[in-house]
């Protein structure tokens, strides 16, 4: 077993964090042994100390097989209690790191001037002025910023919204403990102690499986709590990073859009039978209603702030004769305000405007209800409120109130350009599998062949493929209501409420050309126009290596077919391409997964140049290495081929990783605030110039080799031969992941052998990360990277790799965090257990172990993450506390697949208790979702 090193001596400004996890576990004790009891308490610090004290290498500690009889001597409700109790613990250790980063955050805010945080807007101006961009350049790279972190709901995402607001509340009381008074210290430890008394008194674990509608919640928590706000707060800042260190103004980007939020939840149906063309529509009324209410809010804070008097700053004619209009629309508001606000019009336009958006809310839930009403005082569309803020900017600039329209209305008027009457931008996505045999049906009922000549000629054809009345299927009609729930929102709620549908596994053109025409038959598009019509991006989804290779030549059959130039000239010439890390992943590898996701972003960049046609990459990354994540932020941006981003990029956030980016405002700050810095200098910073044409041909080479190596390696253990999904299925706990309440989707494609065929790549994942070995990271690694580091001239050059490009520095830093997180004496406790192959397991080991040893050479570490102190230590702190959750759950799982249970009832306690060492584990290791 690879073991870390013990951890340098904890960093001075790393005390407070130790000191809240202490504080934090001891105040959990306190509540284990007053609610639940002594025997309670003795049975986790039992675990807790044994587990520590292996850790530590203790001479009188216990082994794994010792733990392993001691816990399965315990009751399943002990079990039970145990496993809350660590997952409960990890929840407040993520808490305790989430509060450090605000700490940390405000510490390099308090003298951010001479020593600005990396990522943080002023010092992304300082670093673009280093490389020698000018002030327009740099303003104009701001204004092309075109910026959409998209949420989605998947398998692993386990952390609930009631425990999300909870965590908040900690964080507060951590950082108010810190700075209160003497007097007032132990108030705040009373209120902690409370918010850890309900922590242990609500589930972790949802007592059944979320809908959809559940998920969206979640996602809308984030946006009306963490998003909205986070969003106003980098604008601003960059705004003024970008006056103070250019001495020039920056208005023109303060009403610019440089970010805008994403969702799948409620719109991605592959594979979720739950997400029908009904919740769909669902999705958008409550987002849509969420908006609503945040635009009503500032309103009516800008009503009590605004009170400009006509006698000190006379109004313009035009807000003079609006007034008239609202008047007959909202009598009774005229009524109310009409003396008050005499000699404020201003005021009492905002009062109208308030009453306005308050309605469009009621029309939307009223709607969302089933139940439409009239609302003759709602705004028809989103540009109507816009003309009114314009009014009001105009009123506010026309009386010189310049540094108050900046800081008022200006951060709302920016808003409503980015988020609209929609508030998330909503993707629709389904497999090309579903549309084909929806346009086979209704091209070609009798015998299902349509070829592209057919295809094309429908989508030219001024007549309706589906006439009025036609009988089709049940799952052609749901197709064909799913584009016509997508007609529905924009007609509510502005085109940008859902413009975008992605296509999984495109393999041809004519997969987009397919949605096109059912895109048609609804009203979405028309091709025959004169001026061709068309309200919705057709995005194709490359997911498996041998898709990103052919994914160049589908784009440019698409650009030269004269049927999808009339959709790229409707769509102004812009196109987006979405390319998938986790299946890639699932289906290559880490390595030569990497490497192909890198390669066909360069061929496709070069291909839309050559089109004229702007290219939108949307990174399907999740977050573990297997599936693309894994890395910091601004590395993971850094490392992206250059010149193949140019301000605009989407990418997906996933899992267990939301809760991490978004949880607390100012980690959501942080987040978004290191994603613009990231694409923004990456428009400026290209890592060729810094080596030789001739070293950067060599570079590719070694990536071609290794790829191709490692690719080889991880294919004939994964796809070619049977044992090691075997050993994954009796090993880990897929069947219990696929049983939990954590997610609305199923861990299995519909229709699809419980094979690695068809499996998805989240649960593949998730599985080997539950039992420790975090095998999608490394396996092919150890071979590929060993044997070219094997002669010193191939070590030098793969440290040179490492030291100049950044793609190859990001993909070794995931790999080597990876295998810091690995832990095979853990793994190989499950096979041992749990039934399985040992011979396979040993050879993955010494694959594991080629990984690592290559990873310290290449690094020239002595033990992995010398160079990370702080994830070092963090992994450290937690790999104690992951291992009785380990061991209870091998127990679990043993007691389970051994029938020990008597009847239902105890069958469904070990499931729950389970169920919580899923997501304690998952908890405790982090970006693994």
């Amino acid at each position: 077993m690879v073991s870390l090193a013990k951890p340098a001596p904890t960093r001075k400004e790393d005390l407070p964090l130790h000191d809240d996890v202490r504080w934090l576990a001891g105040a959990l004790g306190r509540v284990i042994r007053r609610l639940e009891g002594d025997e309670a308490f003795t049975i986790v610090e039992r675990l807790r100390v044994a587990t520590r004290g292996r850790r530590h290498g203790d001479a009188d500690a216990p082994t794994l097989d010792d733990l392993l009889k001691l816990i399965d001597g315990l009751s399943v409700a002990d079990c039970a209690m145990a496993a809350r109790a660590f997952t409960l613990f990890f929840l407040l250790i993520n808490t305790a790191e989430q509060t450090h980063r605000v700490r940390r955050r405000n510490a390099y805010l308090g003298h951010g001037v001479t020593d600005p945080q990396p990522a943080s807007a002023r010092w992304t101006m300082r670093q673009l002025r280093n490389l020698g961009a000018s002030a327009d350049a740099i303003e104009k790279a701001m204004l092309a910023l075109d910026i959409r972190p998209v949420l989605t709901a998947h398998p692993t995402e386990s952390t609930r919204r009631t425990l999300l607001g909870l965590q908040a509340r900690v964080a507060d009381d951590l950082l108010a403990r810190e700075t209160a008074p003497p007097d007032e210290v132990r108030l705040v430890e009373q209120s902690l102690e409370g918010e850890v008394e309900l922590l242990w008194l609500t589930s972790e674990v949802r007592q059944d499986r979320p809908s959809v509608l559940d998920e969206v919640s979640s996602a809308l928590w984030y946006l009306e709590t963490r998003l909205l706000e986070a969003d106003a707060y980098v604008h601003a800042t960059l705004a003024l990073a970008f006056e103070d260190e250019f001495a020039r103004s920056a208005d023109t980007f303060r009403l610019a859009v440089p970010l805008r939020f994403g969702t799948w939840v409620g719109g991605d149906r592959d594979g979720n039978p739950y997400v029908t063309p009904e919740i769909t529509i669902a999705t958008a009324r409550r987002a849509s209603h969420v908006i609503l209410g945040r635009y009503r809010d500032s309103l009516e804070d800008l009503t009590r702030r605004l009170s400009l008097s006509s006698s000190v700053a006379p109004p313009l004619d035009a807000l003079v004769q609006s007034l008239d209009g609202d008047q007959k629309l909202l009598p009774l508001i005229w009524k109310k305000n009409r003396k008050r606000n005499a000699d404020e019009p201003l005021r009492l336009k905002l009062s109208f405007m308030s009453a306005r958006i308050e309605a469009t809310r009621r029309l939307v839930a009223s709607r969302d209800a089933g139940r439409p009403r009239k609302e003759p005082a709602a705004y028809p569309d989103v540009e109507a409120f816009q003309e009114d803020l314009q009014l009001v900017r105009k009123s506010l600039l026309r009386a010189g109130a310049e540094q108050a329209c900046r800081t008022t209305i200006d951060p709302l008027y920016a808003a409503v350009r980015a988020h609209g009457f929609h508030g998330f931008m909503m993707d629709v996505r389904d497999h090309a599998d579903v549309h084909t045999a929806a346009v086979a049906e209704i091209l070609a009922p009798k015998d299902g062949e349509v070829d592209g000549d057919k295809l094309r000629a429908a989508l030219l054809s001024r007549k309706p493929a589906l006439g009025r009345g036609r009988k089709i299927s049940d799952a052609t009609r749901q197709v064909v209501d799913t584009m016509a729930a997508v007609r529905t929102i924009q007609d509510e709620a502005g085109e940008d409420a859902a413009c975008t549908y992605i296509v999984s596994m495109t393999r041809s053109a004519d997969d987009l050309l397919k949605v096109m025409l059912l895109a048609r038959e609804v009203g979405l598009m028309n091709l025959t126009a004169a001026k061709p019509v068309s309200r919705i991006d057709v995005v194709p989804l490359f997911e498996t290596v041998d898709d990103l290779e052919r994914a160049p030549e589908v784009m440019r059959a698409l650009f030269n077919d004269p049927v999808y130039s009339r959709q790229l000239e409707a769509r102004g010439r812009k196109q987006e391409v979405m390319i998938g890390y986790s299946d890639s992943g699932k289906d290559a590898g880490m390595i030569a997964s990497s490497w192909g996701l890198y390669r066909a972003q360069e061929s496709l960049a070069q291909v839309f140049d050559d089109a004229g046609v702007e290219l939108r990459l949307f990174h399907g990354r999740g977050g573990s290495v297997g599936r693309g994540g894994g890395s910091p932020v601004y590395r993971a941006l850094a490392a992206l081929p250059p010149g193949t981003t140019k301000g605009r990029i989407k990418i997906t956030e996933q899992g267990e990783i939301i809760s991490q980016q978004f949880g607390l405002v100012p980690v959501a700050e942080r987040t978004l605030e290191v994603t613009v810095a990231g694409t923004l200098l990456h428009e400026f910073t290209d890592w060729r110039k810094k080596v030789g044409v001739k070293e950067v041909e060599d570079f590719r080479e070694v990536m071609d080799r290794v790829s191709a190596r490692s690719r080889d390696v991880y294919h004939g253990l994964v796809y070619d031969n049977e044992a090691l999904f075997q050993l994954f299925r009796m090993a880990t706990p897929i069947d219990e992941l696929a049983n939990a309440r954590f997610g609305s989707r199923p861990a299995y494609r519909p229709g699809a052998k419980a094979g690695i065929e068809g499996i998805r790549a989240i649960p593949w994942g998730f599985g080997w990360t539950q039992i420790r070995l975090m095998l999608t990271g490394w396996l092919g690694v150890g071979t590929a990277l060993g044997e070219e580091v094997s002669t010193r001239t191939g070590l030098r050059r793969m440290q040179r790799m490492a030291e100049s490009w950044p793609f190859m520095d990001d993909l070794l830093g995931k790999a080597e965090m990876v295998c810091a997180k690995t832990d095979v004496e853990i793994a190989r406790a499950y096979v041992r257990h749990l039934g399985g192959d040992l011979k396979l397991l040993e050879s993955l080991i010494r694959e594991y172990q080629r990984a690592v040893d290559a990873l310290l050479l290449i690094r020239g570490h002595r033990q992995l993450l010398d160079d990370a102190p702080v994830l070092q230590s963090a992994i450290a702190l937690r790999n104690p506390y992951v291992d009785p959750l380990s061991i209870l759950q091998i127990s679990l799982l043993r007691r389970k697949r051994t029938g020990v249970a008597k009847n239902d009832r105890e069958r469904e306690a070990i499931d729950d208790a389970l169920a919580t060492t899923l997501s304690g584990i998952a908890q405790g290791l982090r970006n693994t979702g």
